[in-house]
């Protein structure tokens, strides 16, 4: 027996829900490597798609039909489309991975949210996000491939900034002709609760320089820094003091 489906359901939910009421939905889970019991409880409201559960369905449910109540026109057309790699960039997160504070702005999300879904790749895309983004985005370009962007402008940091490289905040110890010739960056990370670094002074980032901890980025599309701010002189000066003593 069916249960108490929401007065609301999606284009989505309705065709699980004529396959529960005709008996077939387990046949259709079997046949196409879905969790009958999974599906089942999305098609009756009682679980939320998530992002690797549309990737998995993409062939056989348009993504537009996620997103959209029977109650409403779907902005796109509906198209079924080979299943898609949930851990892959996808054509949404290529095109935007250099403008996510942007995204955030236009869409609602917070800048970390932003950051982690179009840069560092941490977080999935959730379906109220692929909505949002239908104003201007078909949904279909979350599952599919794109081509990476020209960097255009690309930012160099020399030695003494402060930047954000992959959701990691580092102090960068290597010239700016050394990381434009080369592509690597040289840096110490910051961290909040390391107490045994050298501690930011006059700085709007806060915490301890972890000196001991050299590490080198290798710059690419998807391995680009962004700016925060320059530590001073006198802090720069003592960092190097610091990391010749360790290399002697």
């Amino acid at each position: 027996m069916l249960k108490q489906i929401p007065e609301r359901i999606t284009y989505a939910q309705q065709k699980i829900i004529n396959l529960i009421e005709e008996r077939k939905l387990k046949q259709w889970c079997d046949s196409n490597g879905l969790s009958h019991s999974a599906i089942y409880r999305i098609g009756i409201g009682e679980q939320i798609p998530t992002y690797k559960t549309l990737c998995s369905m993409v062939h056989l449910i348009s993504p537009i039909e996620w997103l959209f109540y029977t109650d409403e026109q779907l902005p796109y057309e509906p198209k079924i489309i080979p299943q898609w790699n949930p851990k892959d960039r996808c054509k949404f997160i290529k095109e935007h991975q250099y403008d996510y504070k942007e995204i955030a702005k236009k869409y609602g999300l917070n800048e970390i949210s932003a950051y982690n879904i179009c840069v560092a790749g941490r977080a999935a895309p959730s379906l109220a996000f692929i909505r949002e983004c239908c104003k201007d985005t078909n949904p279909i370009d979350f599952f599919i491939d794109g081509e990476e962007p020209e960097i255009i402008n690309k930012f160099s940091p020399d030695r003494g900034d402060i930047v954000n490289i992959q959701g990691n905040i580092i102090v960068v110890l290597s010239n700016k002709n050394h990381t434009e010739h080369t592509q690597y960056l040289t840096c110490c990370p910051i961290k909040k609760d390391f107490k045994e670094g050298l501690k930011l002074s006059d700085t709007k980032t806060t915490g301890y320089i972890d000196i001991n901890n050299i590490q080198t980025f290798k710059l690419s599309a998807r391995c680009q820094p962004s700016f925060i701010e320059t530590i001073s002189e006198q802090t720069l000066s003592e960092i190097l003091q610091e990391v010749r003593k360790i290399l002697e």
